[in-house]
């Protein structure tokens, strides 16, 4: 089997929109290197935290994790499950959602039957080991600990668990140090064996054509139980205050304000409206923040901006502002006047470069497989045909100033807004 080398690899991923290639030579004279077509598959099963008990607290992360570090032998060698899909040319992850969990691979086309093969044998044997849960407890606590040091991350969490319509939902996603060190092998192995279940399993392709990958996904699901998993009984939850602040205090860090709306589905005709809404808070928060140019793009995004997510199982549009960057309480409140203002149609003029900046937006985006992988899954989900970027891309150019009034009319009201106090003293 030749083997993709981890630089390589990336510069496959990177090019996944120049399937042929590119010129040796551009019209500059800069060099630029030829590029291999890359094929990802995203399998999705219903081993989400709904699944998992109150009780059982963290179990999906941890299987999650077991599964990753099973000992698969590649080439003469036993090597987990993660290092045996690189070296064989791939690349592997698996997150844990709200209603499933999404085991990722990418590679060469013509490396994928093997890709699929090397997880079906983990999977029909996932390692329950006293020594596979230490080392996956160490690495959700180490996890935990470092989701505690970002602000990003704690605001975004209070988020999701105050959005969740059910007790499960709203649950830690990684569990919490206490319920990590007491969950069992016992409970590990059955969590596993009664929600990674044939009868669940889906699979989205993006990329170049893969032969013998079909074959290999039909080999895959034969590792796995017949069936689907059982529903798990959820306490649902009523909280639905037409506004509410959700506040934590870690001195260490900067502060960081997030507001959440509500949103519009992928397959809503309100979304590429709600596109072009994002892109208007981000400019007002630019402009508000008044930074120099030429600071690091990362450093400004991380700073301050708008994002559309999923959050608790709904859709959300994001305001976030950080102190590292001024007061971002006065950002976050300008962002919200300016909503009110659209919401009472009192946007005019010509927002031709606001759509070609969200069309610009929504592209860089959807160009991570991962992202165009879930859009995809969506719009299958709902019955949809076609090509989903092309199709919000065209919507979003049409989109005009009474769209935007209308649709921050129904969105952008009480939002739910998360303080994590810092030590810079910005924020209130």
């Amino acid at each position: 089997m030749k083997r993709l080398a981890p630089f390589a690899l990336m510069l496959a991923l990177i090019s996944i929109c120049t399937p042929h290639g590119v010129r040796a030579e551009s019209e500059s004279g800069a060099s630029t290197l030829p590029v291999r077509p890359v094929t990802f598959v995203q399998i999705d099963l219903r081993a989400g935290l709904d699944r998992q008990h109150e009780s059982e607290n963290g179990i999906a992360a941890l299987d999650a994790h077991l599964l990753s570090r099973t000992p698969v032998e590649v080439g003469g060698a036993a090597l987990p499950l993660q290092d045996a899909i690189r070296s064989e040319g791939g690349d592997l992850s698996i997150h844990v959602h709200d209603n499933r969990v999404a085991i990722e691979l990418a590679g060469l086309p013509e490396a994928m039957p093997t890709l699929v093969d090397v997880l079906a044998t983990a999977m029909n044997a996932p390692d329950f080991s006293l020594p596979a849960l230490t080392a996956a407890r160490k690495a959700l606590l180490d996890r935990i600990a470092e989701r505690q040091q970002n602000n990003w991350e704690l605001a975004t969490e209070m988020l999701r668990r105050s959005l969740a319509r059910s007790g499960n939902l709203a649950m830690p996603r990684d569990g919490t140090p206490f319920s990590i060190q007491h969950l069992s092998i016992a409970q590990a192995r059955t969590f596993y064996r009664w929600n990674y279940r044939r009868g669940d399993l889906s699979t989205t392709i993006v990329g170049e054509e893969a032969p013998g990958l079909a074959g290999a996904l039909v080999r895959l699901a034969d590792a796995l139980p017949g069936g689907t998993s059982p529903r798990v009984s959820s306490p649902p939850l009523l909280l639905d205050a037409s506004s509410l602040i959700l506040r934590t205090t870690r001195p260490a860090l900067s502060t960081m304000i997030v507001a959440s709306f509500h949103a519009p589905k992928p397959t809503s005709a309100n979304f590429p409206a709600m596109l072009v809404e994002a892109a208007l808070m981000k400019r007002i928060l630019a402009e508000t923040a008044g930074l120099p140019k030429g600071l690091d793009a990362f450093y400004v995004s991380r700073s301050y901006g708008a994002r559309y997510r999923s959050l608790g199982g709904r859709p959300q549009l994001l305001l976030y502002a950080s102190g590292a960057v001024g007061r971002p309480d006065q950002l976050i409140g300008g962002a919200l006047a300016l909503s009110q203002m659209i919401g009472a149609g009192k946007l005019h003029g010509n927002i031709d470069r606001l759509k070609a900046q969200a069309i610009g937006d929504f592209a860089r985006q959807e160009s991570d497989p991962r992202l165009h992988l879930r859009l995809l899954r969506i719009y299958r989900n709902a019955g949809g045909t076609g090509d989903p970027v092309a199709k919000t891309i065209a919507a979003i150019a049409k989109v005009t100033p009474a769209d935007l009034a209308r649709v921050a009319k129904r969105y952008l009201v009480h939002p739910t807004i998360a303080v994590v106090q810092g030590s810079d003293g910005s924020g209130s």
